[in-house]
């Protein structure tokens, strides 16, 4: 499975637009061949990701050689405060709920040269520990195209997310810059519109 991770800023007055625009988004992409999913995330601040999933790299690519990815990002010009940047990659390691996500943790982080077999068992590992804690909705893990490490995990309440950062985050954070390049600045969001349906899990 691939993901797709694109970062925007949005003018916060404008919240209620981005909302509107993005059903579209999730309208358009369901008639996707290959699509597997896709979540709206955002804070007060504007900031904001798209999550979409696809069942391969080929899958990804057509949809965006069709012309498709560039036309939904065009439709977020009249709310944006500067340009989308665009993250992809497979997806190394995820564990999935049937609940319902509130909350949403985003983690990218770029990762030195050689460093994949290591970043994957992280992935691996990271999942598999969130999936433990109480709240915990789901966990996807990506080595990117551009070299960095994605992960975003969603939760069924700030409670719960802000309560794993002690554990299993704070652990993972510290394996994760033995590896890194960049320091990692776990992002914090709403989820306001998610559509992922749970699938077995990679291992």
């Amino acid at each position: 499975m691939y993901a797709r991770f694109t970062e925007a800023t949005i003018d916060p007055k404008k919240r209620e637009q981005a909302e509107m625009i993005a059903e579209s988004i999730f309208t358009a992409a369901r008639q996707q061949k290959g699509f597997n999913g896709v979540s709206f995330c955002l804070d007060p601040r504007g900031e904001a990701v798209f999550l979409s999933l696809w069942e391969s790299k080929e899958a990804m690519q057509a949809n965006e050689a069709s012309g498709y990815y560039k036309e939904q990002v065009d439709k977020l010009k009249d709310v944006l405060t500067k340009p989308t940047t665009r993250h992809a990659g497979e997806v190394k390691a995820q564990e999935e709920t049937h609940k319902t996500p509130k909350v949403a943790r985003l983690t990218i982080s770029g990762i030195g040269k050689g460093a994949e077999a290591p970043a994957t068992r992280l992935a691996q590992d990271v999942a598999r520990a969130a999936r433990n804690e109480p709240g915990f909705v789901a966990w996807y893990g990506a080595l990117t195209e551009d070299s960095k490490t994605a992960a975003i995990s969603f939760w069924d309440s700030e409670e719960a997310m802000k309560k794993s950062e002690s554990r299993y985050l704070k652990d993972a954070l510290s394996k994760l810059k033995e590896i890194s390049t960049t320091e990692a600045q776990p992002k914090l969001f709403e989820v306001v519109e998610h559509e992922i349906p749970a699938v077995a899990a990679v291992r």
